[in-house]
């Protein structure tokens, strides 16, 4: 897509600096605009040796779609180069203007071909479930943009990292509660019960979407079934993560190299 090469690559190179870029204006790009450039950018991202590990849903709140302009959630794509393993430290330097956002992590146990697939027939095909964190980093400025510029930006996705596994129950996902504590202090609790955005309903919406596109989706790829707290600033800190009757933690240094 000779047209957008220019703003890709100035994408591309926001991510490498850690500069944001100026703010478009909010109509600049559409939404089949933005996701044609979202595309083309994770097929750049996999001709640089990516390789495709899943999926993340955004705006998934009703809230947040009358917001942006929308009338259903969004999408964007995770690579195996934005895993960050459990327990490890990350360095705020290299990133932007970073938030924390808390996921249920829901991997797939075998392939999805495209075609008409119903929620039973989706869930039946989630293998494992996992407490995540995405650590979500706008490329424009001040978190400025319309829904087209936010899907080139492959929906502020940057990193995750995905604590441990559990075996898929039915019915599990829609109950879930969730503590979160930075240094050893709790900011941050809920439970996905009252939610209008539950992770299944998420999960479905997405595995739907894709498959309408034609998009087939592998055995083995996660989904982050959108965050279950307001995205909040990351400050140099241990994050702690109690979900699912696990913990996962990650720290967050200042300036320093991430060992």
């Amino acid at each position: 897509m000779k047209q957008w090469d220019e703003l890709l690559g100035q994408l591309h190179q926001a991510t490498v600096s850690a500069q944001a870029l100026p703010a478009l204006r909010p109509e600049a790009f559409d939404l089949p605009t933005g996701y044609a450039m979202q595309r083309e950018a994770l097929h750049q991202r996999q001709a640089r040796g990516e390789q495709l590990s899943g999926w993340k849903v955004a705006f998934a709140g009703s809230a947040a779609q009358k917001r942006m302009g929308i009338d259903e959630p969004v999408l964007g794509a995770l690579t195996d180069a934005m895993v960050v393993e459990p327990g490890r430290s990350v360095d705020l330097a290299s990133l932007i203007q970073p938030k924390l956002e808390i996921e249920l992590a829901c991997f797939l146990g075998r392939t999805l071909e495209p075609g008409e697939h119903s929620d039973e027939e989706i869930l039946a095909c989630v293998s494992a479930v996992a407490p995540a964190f995405e650590i979500a980093d706008c490329r424009w400025q001040g978190w400025s943009f319309g829904v087209g510029a936010f899907l080139a930006d492959n929906a502020a996705a940057a990193l995750y990292c995905v604590g441990p596994c559990i075996e898929f129950e039915p019915g599990q996902m829609p109950h879930l509660s969730y503590c979160l504590e930075r240094d050893g202090v709790a900011c941050g609790s809920g439970d996905t019960h009252a939610r209008e955005d539950t992770p299944q309903v998420n999960l479905c919406w997405l595995i739907r979407r894709l498959l309408a596109d034609g998009q087939h989706l592998e055995a083995g790829q996660v989904v982050l079934s959108g965050a279950l707290l307001p995205p909040m600033d990351i400050l140099p800190a241990e994050y702690r993560l109690h979900m699912l009757g696990t913990e996962l933690a990650l720290i967050f240094q200042a300036g320093a190299g991430a060992p």
